[in-house]
């Protein structure tokens, strides 16, 4: 047994070391993997976004520990401690993307190389955007874009379709558990971003692929959620069938007097 976890050992090193040398040699399959996949939710020296930033994450994470989390978040031990931290921090479980243990080891050598190797004071953040002033034409607008009154311009499906928001007159579907307003004050406007940029989750990543958001539409939804988030309103979905049942309440009573008072 020993001899194999020393095979093992072995070969990813050796692994390591063959791409290091050909990320010199001809670009870096890392990087462009990480672009591809990882960048919509993650920065490297960029600060947190949709997820932590990744810079100096090889120092605080074993190489075992980062490619399960890549591989296969889904079945990663759920008394894992920095899992269930991340998770309690970001409101959300980092989603399943697909990615070979090979390609796994790409990104995590690229990290180790220089992308996300020790972190460098003052490294100027990346991909800044400012800070989204709300205002009722812009929450207008986002509502239009969450209801589905106002089309996607790549043709994607509103969020309604699955997705509930605490704010007035808007009910929304319960195929996703998350509520956005809710996710927002976790996530905050970065982490939101980030999301909505990279739409990587299972179900979003089929309905969403090709068909990306607009950064207009990006920031008329993050107007949305955070209005709804600093103002906490009653989700209107929770109000209706309360609602109904106490006038059902009523109308039983009502009925069983009536019953009795003909008698």
């Amino acid at each position: 047994m020993a001899r194999g976890i020393l095979r093992t050992a072995v070969s990813r090193a050796c692994l390591v070391l063959v791409l290091s040398i050909a990320a010199h040699a001809y670009g870096d399959p890392g990087k462009d993997l990480f672009d591809k996949q990882c960048s919509g939710c993650h920065t490297v020296g960029g600060g947190d976004s949709g997820g932590p930033d990744l810079k100096g994450v090889t120092d605080r994470r074993s190489e075992e520990w980062l490619e399960s989390i890549i591989i296969h978040p889904d079945t990663m031990a759920a008394t894992d401690p920095a899992r269930k931290e991340l998770i309690k921090k970001y409101g959300y479980e980092m989603p399943t993307l697909g990615i070979s243990h090979d390609d796994a080891i790409k990104i995590i050598t690229w990290l180790k190389g220089g992308g996300g190797g020790a972190a460098q004071a003052g490294a100027p953040p990346a991909d800044e955007h400012p800070e989204v002033v709300v205002t009722p034409a812009l929450v207008a607008k986002g509502k239009a874009l969450f209801t589905g009154q106002k089309p996607l311009a790549n043709g994607g499906a509103p969020c309604i379709a699955c997705h509930r928001i605490s704010t007035p007159g808007i009910t929304g579907g319960n195929l996703a558990v998350s509520n956005l307003s809710a996710s927002y004050q976790k996530m905050g406007e970065k982490g939101m971003r980030g999301a909505l940029k990279a739409l990587k989750f299972p179900t979003m990543k089929k309905i969403y692929e090709n068909r990306p958001l607009t950064d207009d539409e990006v920031t008329s939804l993050i107007a949305l959620y955070k209005d709804a988030a600093l103002t906490k309103s009653t989700p209107s979905a929770s109000f209706f069938p309360a609602y109904g049942a106490g006038t059902f309440v009523v109308f039983l009573v009502g009925l069983t007097l009536y019953k009795r008072r003909t008698r």
